[in-house]
């Protein structure tokens, strides 16, 4: 069956399977009319299609529109709103009402094509599902699914459009997980143990890093998911030995972290809080694991040149070229990089076409270029998903979901293709550059980061912390305290 046969009516063919130049719109050599027309390459008058015997689909039956026909004789936007219109006329009154507000957030997608594949795809059978009322229209109801990134893509549209409460997907996350681990372990006691350290130490530090910076970082979600399975696998292993948590030793502790060095900070921090509690011995000691940070650097002559290739070749996507010069030339870490929002870019107030970041205290004030590229990716900043390109979101760096930032981890791997193979060594070689040229105070204040980084940085450069108060004192500025 060819193409025209399985989308036009008998006797019509789609302009694709002409053998004709491209139609312009002209006054037909025949008939006189100002229509469509193709010239004949017989004798390369303007002729209309129908003057010739050929009917063509390039009409919407529904519009009346002159262009492509995607299927059923509609034009896109026809048959996407066709395709609308069918999925809500199958649900219920109830529901259809219930979920006007996402009708309306739909109907308004830039791209008919992307609205109709998204409509013909698990997203469409999942919002046929609530509907029909297969579904409810609540959290708990979509909890209930495998998570899948079309449950996650529809959550975030019942969440802008209002019709779901905003809520911390990744403090959800972690609680969901953190029930299915309890309800893994057999021993009762060990259970309500667990239980009590996710209650009464895990989750109010995640509501705190919720409260304090407006969201749970994916970095700590997993964090306080590893204390715990530390608990649970310390606790197995004790069960396993014949022993408990109350009759815990130090063999005991030396042994399970023979293995797995990298989990003595969780330990240490579930031993302390059971013997606060009396749960734990008091005599029983974790060793701390010594800060042997990697101070390897990527060559200063790669990271410049790739930092100017980013800054001039307009080849490469914008949110790349932003991100990839923070790195190399500021040293930021990416799970910060993508969590900029307007909010944090400011103009300096006697420079124009100068822009600042809000990294720390004080305004870090960018290079000339990359303050264009920041200006720039503020007003053509759009999600890589055409479905949520109609979503407003203050992010610099907008995600796949609606009122998401980008995936750090999918930002790494495009600079990666781009070459910048390592992060850290990239964000290493930026860091010890300043340092030797901003004091660590300072620097501190302009990146963000804590003053025991920096200052640890200050020491690998060369220098001591009382230089900082000489090189103020020869300048005459401190007249009290810093």
């Amino acid at each position: 069956m060819t193409r025209a046969e399985r989308h036009w009516p008998e006797g019509q063919v789609c302009l694709t399977c002409v053998d004709t130049v491209r139609f312009t719109h002209a006054t037909c050599t025949t008939c006189q009319q100002h229509r469509p027309v193709f010239r004949r390459s017989a004798d390369g008058n303007p002729t209309c299609p129908e003057c010739v015997g050929i009917q063509l689909a390039y009409t919407c039956t529904a519009c009346g529109g002159m262009g492509r026909i995607h299927s059923h004789g509609r034009c896109p936007p026809c048959r996407a709103r066709e395709r609308l219109d069918e999925l809500f006329a199958a649900g219920r009154e109830d529901r259809t009402v219930e979920l006007a507000p996402l009708r309306q957030h739909l109907a308004d997608y830039p791209s008919p094509y992307s609205l109709i594949s998204y409509l013909n795809g698990t997203g469409g059978r999942l919002i046929h599902r609530l509907l029909i009322g297969e579904l409810a229209c609540t959290h708990a109801s979509l909890d209930q699914l495998r998570q899948t990134a079309s449950v996650a893509h529809l959550r975030s549209l019942l969440t802008v459009v209002g019709i779901l409460p905003s809520r911390d997907e990744h403090l959800v996350r972690v609680q969901h997980r953190a029930q299915a681990l309890l309800d893994g372990v057999d021993e009762p006691a060990d259970r309500l143990l667990l239980a009590r350290y996710l209650r009464w130490a895990l989750l109010p530090a995640a509501h705190e890093h919720t409260e304090r910076d407006g969201r749970l970082g994916p970095n700590s979600a997993r964090y306080l998911l590893e204390q715990l399975r530390t608990a649970q696998g310390f606790t197995s292993q004790l069960r396993t030995a014949g022993s408990s948590l109350p009759g815990c030793t130090q063999p005991h502790v030396d042994a399970w972290l023979s293995s797995q060095r990298w989990r003595t900070s969780y330990l240490r921090q579930f031993l302390t809080w059971a013997a606060v509690q009396g749960e734990a011995p008091r005599h029983v000691a974790v060793s701390a694991l010594a800060i042997n940070e990697d101070r390897s650097i990527m060559s200063d002559a790669d990271r410049l040149l790739l930092a100017h290739q980013l800054e001039h070749d307009d080849t490469i996507a914008l949110p790349d070229r932003v991100a990839g010069c923070l790195v190399l030339q500021y040293g930021q870490h990416l799970t910060r990089i993508v969590q900029l929002t307007v909010d944090d870019v400011c103009e300096h107030p006697k420079e124009p076409g100068i822009l600042g970041l809000a990294l720390g205290s004080d305004p870090l004030w960018l290079r000339p270029r990359l303050s264009h590229l920041v200006k720039r990716l503020m007003a053509e900043r759009r999600a890589e998903r055409v479905l949520v390109r109609n979503v407003p979101t203050p992010h610099l760096f907008p995600g796949a979901h609606p009122g998401q930032p980008l995936s750090a981890d999918r930002v790494t791997r495009r600079l990666k293709g781009l070459g910048i193979k390592n992060m850290r060594y990239a964000r290493n070689g930026a860091l010890l550059a300043m340092v030797g040229s901003v004091h660590w105070k300072l620097l501190a204040d302009l990146l963000g980061i804590s003053d025991s980084a920096a200052q640890r940085w200050h020491t690998a450069a060369g220098a001591d912390r009382a230089s900082y108060v000489a090189s103020r004192l020869k300048q005459g500025a401190m007249t009290g305290p810093e």
